[in-house]
């Protein structure tokens, strides 16, 4: 019997490395993301005082950081040679599209749910549930991030945009 060995990714020149088989799933979820970012910033252009200031920053992460995964994808695609073949049977939910459908529908529902019990309480349950639905084990670092990221931020809106985080809805 013999085997086929496939040339590894380290062996081929680097004009010659195949497409992601997930690229034009990362291009899709980048441009959710980045509409998204778009109507959050839209949304924040409306509160006129200090407190739109975090929505404002956060929105303009999402819309940067989406964009640039667009940026790397689309590169990645252009530079790579092989054409990919799309399978009919392939479309099982795997992992990769887990993480990103999970994490679309996780930011909607944590949305949603911060307009109804405030932003404190709601990062507070959302954080630690996505760190381990993303695969991060550690209980104890889940912990001490959650605790963390919600001290970081108590800072920023008490210290900064003098909006209490814990006592009411934003």
């Amino acid at each position: 019997m013999t085997e086929r060995i496939d040339p590894t990714v380290d062996e081929l020149p680097d004009d010659e490395l195949p497409v992601a088989e997930n690229s034009l799933t990362a291009i899709g979820f980048a441009a959710v993301i980045m509409l998204v970012g778009i109507v959050y910033f839209i949304q924040s252009m409306s509160i006129h005082s200090q407190a739109g200031l975090w929505p404002r920053i956060l929105s303009v992460t999402l819309i940067l950081f989406a964009g640039a995964q667009t940026l790397v994808t689309v590169m990645s695609r252009r530079n790579a040679r092989r054409a990919q073949t799309l399978v009919a049977d392939k479309f099982e939910l795997d992992a990769s599209l887990f993480r990103r459908a999970f994490t679309a529908l996780w930011l909607l529902a944590y949305c949603l749910v911060a307009q109804m019990v405030g932003f404190g309480i709601a990062m507070l349950v959302f954080l630690p549930v996505y760190m381990w639905v993303m695969g991060f084990r550690n209980l104890i670092w889940i912990v001490l991030l959650t605790l963390g990221y919600g001290f970081a931020l108590t800072l920023i809106f008490d210290a900064v945009a003098n909006v209490p985080m814990w006592s009411s809805r934003l």
